[in-house]
């Protein structure tokens, strides 16, 4: 469920923020603290819902590893409906999401640097425009790359490890595939801890209040 939430939080802080940078005077209207609670419960619904699958095909089983063990795993009637949820999770947890974070960032990009009125026919104003725009758009370049990298980073290497096992079944297991995929996961649950990191350093005010906060020693 987790999983499921943070991936769609990511996705819907993208739209929040292409919402608010696109229509400022708009999302003054909308984003409130009751709206963002009720995004937040419905986030957390559906991904409560959309986990279902993995809490009905849990199963014990016993397994060998340094003695007998019980281990609690996700047990499928079939290797068909396996690959279908596997695919499904591809889909709903990474694809989705980083092309969620795509589109709103491109949008973003297209429409901000564009003059909200009509410069007039005079040389430097028009100057002053064209800089100021390719400085919003350098600012928002920077930060598509930033989010784009730091999703796929982090989430990529879990969910094509997990497709790849499904897909080729046949692939002996090893100890240095479950260490990569121990890796794998602990790449996405730092997701959750670099994000609020970036998303903070990557803002000018915050970076103004760090440095007064903290300020270098100059000898």
């Amino acid at each position: 469920v987790t999983v499921q939430a943070t991936c769609i939080t990511l996705s819907a802080m993208s739209v929040d923020r292409c919402y608010v940078t696109v229509y400022p005077l708009q999302s003054l209207r909308h984003r409130t603290p009751r709206m963002a609670m009720a995004v937040s419960i419905a986030i957390w619904i559906g991904s409560l819902g959309l986990s279902v699958p993995v809490a009905v095909y849990q199963r014990l089983e016993t397994g060998y590893w340094y003695g007998p063990q019980v281990y609690c795993t996700e047990s499928f009637p079939s290797p068909e409906r396996q690959k279908a949820f596997i695919l499904y999770t591809f889909l709903a947890v990474y694809l989705l999401p980083l092309l969620t974070i795509c589109l709103c960032h491109a949008f973003m990009l297209k429409r901000m640097g564009q003059p909200v009125v009509e410069p007039a026919d005079n040389s430097y104003q028009v100057q002053v425009l064209a800089e100021r725009a390719e400085a919003v758009r350098t600012r928002i370049s920077r930060m598509v790359v930033v989010m784009v990298l730091l999703f796929t980073v982090c989430w990529g290497p879990i969910q094509l490890s997990v497709l790849y096992q499904a897909l080729h079944p046949a692939t002996r297991r090893s100890y240095a595939l479950y260490k990569l995929k121990i890796w794998a996961h602990c790449m996405s649950y730092s997701s959750s801890s670099v994000n609020p990191i970036i998303y903070a350093f990557m803002g000018a005010n915050f970076r103004k209040s760090f440095k007064k906060a903290f300020p270098s020693s100059q000898t």
